[in-house]
């Protein structure tokens, strides 16, 4: 005589995400599996003590959930890579594109780097730092003061010494008082042109501005590119 098992543990253990990789597409040899386990456990069971009818229906319908189970899993499945080949393609066509994110760095390429900020009212004074990835200041200047969308195009000339900086991360900081003199809160944002697209490891969809990389959820919005006028000043403002 053999002890009593469970076959569905057996079963369940094989399917379940947590605990193996094994998916939906080997149901059909759980289920040979489940019927070998339970014929053996059928043939070896003691006359004396026979397996209870009510228990073999219940084995039968844990068999059934977990079938059910793992049919779900494979339909959401489904659903996830359509999903995600939709975003793809939506991403591909946003390449040579503008868009915009929460943040405040930017890339510097080709000579101009494009950052953004929002005020909450019209201001008194807004003062613009741009540092590089040392953390050392590179920019220092007067940005509009307008309510609402202000933009900052950057030529990658360091207002201190006049040499031009090399492309590479940067990063804003804009400091801003009202009309009162009352310091506001500045809401700063990444901007830059989209050069590429990739998916993660996690199967997370990624843009990328040069040298930074943007979660596809976090994009604010999309927009043609603006392009440096070096004729005019690097702040500009866009309600």
């Amino acid at each position: 005589m053999v002890d009593a098992i469970n076959p569905i543990d057996l079963v369940r253990q094989q399917t379940n995400p947590a605990t193996s990789t094994v998916g939906g597409q080997t149901l059909s040899g759980d289920f040979n599996t489940f019927l070998k386990l339970f014929t053996t456990q059928l043939q070896n069971q003691d006359p004396t003590e026979p397996m209870d009818t009510n228990q073999i229906t219940q084995q039968l319908a844990q068999f059934s959930t977990v079938e059910q189970q793992a049919q779900t899993n494979k339909n959401l499945l489904t659903l996830v890579k359509a999903q995600q080949q939709t975003q793809l393609s939506t991403a591909v066509s946003y390449i040579g594109r503008e868009i915009e994110t929460e943040g405040n760095t930017s890339t510097l390429l080709g000579g101009q780097a494009t950052f953004s900020y929002f005020l909450p009212e019209n201001g008194q004074t807004a003062e613009v730092i741009i540092t590089n990835s040392a953390g050392r200041a590179v920019f220092k200047g007067q940005g509009s003061l307008d309510k609402g969308r202000n933009l900052v195009l950057w030529d990658g000339t360091n207002s201190f010494n006049s040499e031009q900086e090399p492309d590479g991360k940067y990063t804003i900081t804009v400091t801003a008082t009202n009309a009162a003199g009352e310091k506001m809160t500045v809401d700063t944002r990444a901007v830059g042109v989209v050069t590429g697209v990739e998916t993660g490891e996690d199967g997370a969809l990624k843009l990328t501005m040069g040298d930074v990389e943007v979660p596809y959820d976090e994009i604010l919005a999309v927009r043609d590119p603006i392009y440096l006028d070096l004729g005019t000043d690097n702040a500009e403002n866009e309600s």
